[in-house]
């Protein structure tokens, strides 16, 4: 699979966990079972009984309903944005502990930033096992 193919899978994943619930239930679940489960237009056929080009021709709409959704409500675009202001906030603050432990601020000081970085991590971690 080629880099290309890679990153269009993962922007269709964030697309379907942000939009997916606008589908029909049956492109739904063939695009995500494409998308997701790696699943072959020839495997998805089988599984629904009818033609790949069936199976095609509805993943084709999922994607042009799911990227026009995020064209006209950009949430894909703002998700990545916080995501990567909250990567930089927390670079940011590594930095700020690394320049304390240099200059020798007392160990209170070092712990609250320690516990401040703690609680980032976790709400990264939230923040990206989010389902929309």
């Amino acid at each position: 699979m080629s880099e290309l193919e890679i990153e269009k899978n993962i922007r269709m994943g964030v697309l379907l966990d942000l939009y997916g619930a606008l589908l029909t239930p049956r492109q739904l679940d063939m695009t995500r079972l494409y998308f997701n489960d790696d699943l072959s237009l020839s495997e998805i056929a089988e599984q629904y009984k009818i033609t790949r080009q069936g199976v095609h021709d509805a993943i084709k709409r999922a994607e042009e309903t799911l990227t026009e959704y995020d064209d006209k409500l950009k949430l894909a675009q703002m998700h990545e944005k916080h995501k990567n202001e909250l990567y930089e906030f927390k670079q940011q603050a590594l930095a700020a502990l690394d320049e304390c432990r240099r200059v020798s601020f007392g160990k209170n000081i070092a712990d609250k930033i320690i516990a401040l970085l703690e609680n980032l991590d976790e709400k990264l971690e939230e923040y990206e096992n989010t389902d929309y």
